[in-house]
């Protein structure tokens, strides 16, 4: 069952979509990313694990933390726009060389809108940082195993134009707008605006 008022955006690392999130305003309730959170999290925590290239455990604290940031989202009600899903992990799962049988079965269970936009690799506003550390050919991989994860669970990707990050957020909150529109007019209701947590 999709959760229709549940929208992701998501992207390879470097992308811009923490940027054109952050752009979105004050009355849309945003959900961050968690693969930067537990990046951080590990890092401060002096925890090795993705140091010593323990993909496994990373995954699966990926997974773990999208899961949740999913159920707190449902469980709360209303809108909410989320700096990646959980069909992100199968992408991760995928580059990683994880097995991603565990993510699928997820992705297939927690749902959000069937539409997902996506931001594509940008060359000219990439750039590293503590926790993205990827070179830009590693980017085009992960965007393709972004791409597969997404259809193989039954997602429609439609694309952020490249533009200023005003005028991105601006197509983010017309796309929504345009499907909770939709929304409310197969089942008879009004749309809702996400409300700011």
């Amino acid at each position: 069952m999709e959760t229709n008022d549940l929208f992701i955006v998501t992207g390879a690392p470097g992308t811009g979509k923490t940027a054109v999130l952050d752009a979105l305003g004050d009355g849309v309730r945003r959900v961050g990313e968690p693969a930067r959170e537990i990046l951080a999290e590990l890092r401060a925590a002096g925890d090795t694990r993705t140091r010593d290239r323990d993909w496994v455990a990373f995954v699966d604290l990926l997974l773990r933390r999208s899961i949740e940031k999913h159920e707190a989202a449902v469980a709360r009600g209303g809108g909410a726009v989320f700096d990646r899903g959980v069909p992100d992990c199968i992408a991760y799962a995928v580059v990683l060389d994880v097995d991603p049988e565990t993510s699928l079965r997820a992705a297939r269970t927690h749902r959000y809108n069937g539409d997902v936009l996506v931001l594509e690799p940008w060359e000219e506003i990439y750039s590293t940082d503590d926790e993205r550390t990827m070179s830009f050919a590693d980017v085009i991989v992960f965007h393709e195993a972004l791409e597969d994860a997404y259809e193989r669970t039954g997602y429609r990707l439609e694309a952020v134009p490249r533009a200023p990050v005003a005028a991105r957020a601006a197509f983010v909150l017309d796309f929504i707008a345009r499907r909770r529109g939709a929304a409310s007019s197969s089942d008879g209701t009004s749309p809702r605006p996400a409300p700011q947590s």
